[in-house]
């Protein structure tokens, strides 16, 4: 299907107009919290399910899927940079990441039959997904899997090995694992992706408390968990490219969380306005001054990239590595920014009381802080974010 002509100004208006008269009315009566997106009880996970089924239901997310899964004919991509930018301004909850991308592998590798049992499932929220994919001693090489799928004489798969850091493990209901079903073959090759359901026997979650008081990650163990042939995604062997494909589309759907670093500056004047330095508002000390504007111009650098980067999607002009170029150069602004508006709030006094916007803008930039780290591995380490722009876009040689 072409690309539908591009809105108006005006009909983008409309549009996001809607979409925040729609949030207003349907989000949950809680603020997102970077490092705490998960449900903490059975009523906040209720709640976190009725939302995104909502947004489906709406056809605010999803809306790219093809028509006869859901999605929009009219559909075009700076609809969901609205909607993306409108949650985040709102601090509502959003969609889980991990279940855009096994909607993406679904629908560009599954087979007719795995849509028709999948998709409508993650529409109605039923299913949420998380990646298993990351183990104890490969890290961000995924290439260096070890867990194991081995094919059955009935047909069926047996699955041992064990997965960490797994986002959302444990309130997810179904699993996308990269799984060595040649174990002759060496890094990328002889890996295949399954569907693994967090129900079947032999699966085990332990929960990870993170440094923020948080149960976000997880350890995944497989324990002679039986798959049927009809779990494997596209084809034996084909896990590589599959997982690559999504993880392309995962990188820049974080860079194009940009509005996050918008909302992380304006926590940051909202602090230093505030706190007193030496007896007098931080933001009158020359150099909190000069370094809040430094981090303000990174973070419209940053802007730049990804709208400079949406129009080429748009034109059919994507570069190679432009989606790892987004990702990195969001996580280690990210990074930077909650570092010193954390920083700022350790030793600047504050007499607002608990409840008051300033308090609640020093909790967020602590929280981001404590958070961003995770930002800089999660999807792809930074530092393999640049071995990718080095072969992709740089063409460097490799050893």
């Amino acid at each position: 299907m072409g690309l539908v002509t591009r809105p108006t100004a005006q009909h983008l208006d409309e549009f996001r107009a809607r979409v925040r008269t729609f949030i207003a009315e349907n989000a949950p009566p809680f603020q997102a919290r970077e490092g705490h997106r998960a449900p903490v009880d059975a009523t906040q996970e209720k709640q976190l399910r009725t939302w995104f089924a909502a947004l489906f239901e709406a056809k605010l997310i999803g809306a790219d899927w093809p028509v006869e899964h859901g999605g929009r004919a009219d559909h075009h991509p700076l609809y969901d940079r609205i909607v993306s930018e409108e949650i985040l301004r709102a601090r509502a909850p959003r969609p889980v990441d991990q279940v855009n991308l096994a909607a993406h592998v679904l629908l560009h590798f599954g087979s007719d039959e795995q849509k028709r049992t999948y998709l409508p499932a993650i529409r109605r929220s039923e299913h949420v997904w998380c990646q298993l994919l990351s183990e104890p001693d490969a890290g961000s090489d995924i290439a260096a899997v070890r867990s194991r799928a081995v094919r059955l004489p009935d047909g069926t798969w047996r699955v041992d090995g064990q997965k960490t850091w797994i986002t959302d493990g444990h309130w997810a209901d179904m699993g996308l694992a990269l799984l060595r079903t040649d174990p002759a073959a060496v890094r990328h090759h002889g890996l295949s992706v399954f569907v693994v359901p967090l129900s079947a026997p032999g699966v085990e979650v332990r929960p990870i408390r993170t440094i923020g008081d948080a149960i976000e990650v997880n350890e995944v163990f497989l324990t002679d968990v039986r798959l049927p042939a009809e779990n494997l995604i596209g084809a034996e062997g084909q896990g590589w490219s599959i997982i690559m494909a999504g993880l392309d589309f995962e990188r820049f759907g974080i860079g194009g969380n940009v509005i996050l670093l918008e909302l992380l500056i304006d926590d940051l004047l909202t602090l230093a306005r505030h706190l007193q330095v030496d007896g007098r508002p931080a933001i009158e000390v020359a150099d909190i001054r000069q370094r809040i504007a430094e981090l303000a111009v990174e973070v419209e650098v940053a802007k730049a990239f990804i709208d400079d980067h949406v129009e080429q999607l748009i034109n059919g002009r994507e570069q190679p590595g432009d989606s790892s170029i987004a990702k990195l150069s969001f996580a280690e602004t990210y990074h930077t920014v909650a570092a010193y508006g954390a920083d700022l709030a350790s030793w600047g006094t504050s007499f607002q009381p608990a409840d008051s916007p300033v308090a609640q803008a020093r909790q967020r930039l602590r929280e981001c802080w404590l958070w961003s780290r995770a930002y800089t591995i999660s999807g792809g380490s930074s530092e393999m974010m640049r071995n990718i722009l080095a072969k992709r876009r740089l063409k460097l040689p490799t050893t």
